[in-house]
């Protein structure tokens, strides 16, 4: 039923994908697919967009005083955050042709469940109030929306709580897949594949019964002398940690062995269809594009497998949590793209243009646009085209 509603609500006109080389038609299906007919945004004005969608990352709205972060690094303006989520949702919507939001996680900030920081002074935690003031916001967009998983929601809600909360199928929202877990993957045209990756399914936000807690748990009492584990209130998370294993702190996790089985199988599906592929996520895969403080535990076995069983169709990282933002190319040619947020850049927002050899990232404020030639692709081995098809 929600791939019914995202298809109805995002492929409207005529049933081209450039990027994919060629026309396509859907009439067994009756659903048209979406060409962008602004094709000044881009480089060649001949060339409109087979593809176009926004992005943003780590609202973390609370209604309290701006403040500094734990390092004294970065201001923080809280309240901000709704003013610029309607700024952008006015700018999404200005767009002819926008097929859907990727919308990167942490809409809201840790403080609103009242247990640290700022939210010790509330009479009453302000987890469900913050939360209802950004998605009300956000439901003014007209297009749908896939949203990642971050940290400050799972401060506030359990899970199922958010699942609860995000997955609205008339709406064309998304937070997770028929099988309830929070990965999943979407086809917006032809030709292309977006795959959202949920980073905490191995982590201290599931709850302490559940075996990916237990991994959690031994993972950074393994790698993390200070004790957050049982005591992460006050502590320097980052105190003797260097290098790679500054990784290993609470408010970071992993994708997880099943979830990479699943990614796997995704990936190799995708290429079966030789369609390019785009992977959005909350925690950055490399940290070139961040740093080892704000990674994915697991960002290097991730990204073994979007590079082996990808062959060259992967194009781009979308990833939010380091506010600051970065971005880099790694050697398979790979871009991650880690969004600037408006948390502590005021205005910070933007969209993607997807056309035949590139991506084009159109960043509004303090999010830095950037220009994406596509991997070269690689050939895929017969075998394993067999081995795809049979799976």
């Amino acid at each position: 039923f929600f791939w019914q509603q995202f298809m109805k609500l995002t492929l409207r006109r005529s049933l081209y994908c450039l990027g994919a080389g060629a026309a396509y038609a859907l009439a067994s299906s009756g659903i048209k697919q979406t060409v962008s007919q602004s094709a000044g945004k881009s480089k060649n004005a001949a060339e409109a967009p087979c593809l176009c969608f926004g992005v943003i990352a780590d609202i973390q709205y609370c209604d309290c005083d701006d403040a500094t972060n734990f390092a004294g690094t970065e201001v923080r303006c809280y309240r901000s955050g709704l003013e610029q989520t309607g700024q952008a949702v006015r700018v999404w919507n200005s767009l002819p042709d926008l097929n859907f939001v990727a919308q990167l996680g942490d809409l809201i900030d840790g403080q609103n469940n009242g247990k640290y920081g700022a939210g010790l002074q509330f009479e009453e935690p302000q987890s469900a109030v913050a939360f209802d003031r950004v998605v009300s916001s956000l439901s003014a967009c007209h297009a749908p929306m896939l949203h990642a998983i971050g940290n400050h929601e799972l401060y506030n809600f359990k899970l199922s709580e958010l699942i609860e909360r995000l997955q609205r199928p008339a709406q064309g929202w998304r937070v997770a897949g028929d099988d309830g877990y929070c990965c999943f993957s979407v086809q917006p045209c032809k030709g292309w594949t977006v795959i959202m990756l949920n980073p905490y399914e191995v982590s201290l936000m599931q709850e302490k019964c559940h075996p990916s807690y237990e991994e959690a748990a031994h993972l950074l009492n393994t790698y993390n002398p200070n004790g957050v584990v049982e005591n992460a209130q006050g502590v320097n998370f980052f105190s003797g940690l260097s290098g790679r294993k500054l990784r290993y702190v609470p408010f970071n996790g992993a994708v997880g062995e099943r979830q990479r089985k699943w990614l796997q199988e995704e990936v190799r599906k995708a290429v079966d269809r030789d369609d390019r592929m785009i992977v959005l996520t909350h925690l950055p895969l490399d940290a070139r594009a961040a740093s080892f403080g704000t990674m994915c535990w697991d960002g290097e076995e991730v990204m073994k497998i979007l590079h082996e069983d990808g062959f060259g169709r992967v194009v781009a990282v979308f990833a939010g949590h380091m506010h600051k933002g970065g971005y880099c190319v790694d050697g398979e040619g790979v871009h991650h793209v880690t969004l600037q947020s408006p948390l502590t850049h005021s205005e910070c927002f933007g969209y993607v243009d997807v056309l035949s050899d590139r991506l084009e990232l159109h960043g509004h404020g303090g999010l830095v646009s950037q220009t994406m030639p596509f991997p070269p692709l690689q050939r895929v081995p017969s075998t394993r085209a067999l081995s795809a098809r049979s799976t």
